[in-house]
């Protein structure tokens, strides 16, 4: 991470309105050894220059692994706080792009249903939503 990633991520651990992202953004970034892992993990699949998709992009910290190996990265996020975050996030690089959008079997529109208690797990399968009904962390 770079001193202006740093600074990002801790305007963003601030700011009341991302306030159900502050856990995962502690999570996630911050930790060099994490980071080091996750580098060590994707070498062996991502190299300099290659075009990766993380979909589900969350809170990015696979973008950043992907970008700390010198890939570009198309990012899929359909969830807006997250968005909002990926966009103070990576605004200023131009090797990730962010899409808006959840992907799917087919093209079209879909319900995006996100957990009023954990509002970073979300699913557009109606079907997941009724087996889901009652379980802890849903």
């Amino acid at each position: 991470m770079t001193a202006t990633t740093d600074t990002r991520i801790a305007l963003l651990r601030t700011d009341p309105a991302l306030s159900p992202l502050h856990r995962s953004l502690e999570v996630y970034y911050g930790d060099p050894e994490r980071d080091a892992r996750m580098d060590a993990f994707y070498s062996r699949f991502v190299s300099a220059g290659d075009l990766v998709f993380d979909i589900g992009s969350h809170v990015g910290d696979h973008i950043g692994s992907f970008r700390r190996l010198g890939a570009r990265v198309v990012a899929v996020e359909p969830q807006p706080l997250c968005l909002r975050a990926l966009r103070a996030i990576y605004a200023d690089d131009d090797q990730v792009t962010l899409i808006d959008a959840a992907c799917g079997g087919s093209p079209g529109r879909t319900r995006l249903h996100v957990n009023s208690a954990n509002p970073t797990v979300s699913t557009a399968s109606p079907d997941f939503v009724r087996a889901a009904k009652g379980a802890g962390g849903w």
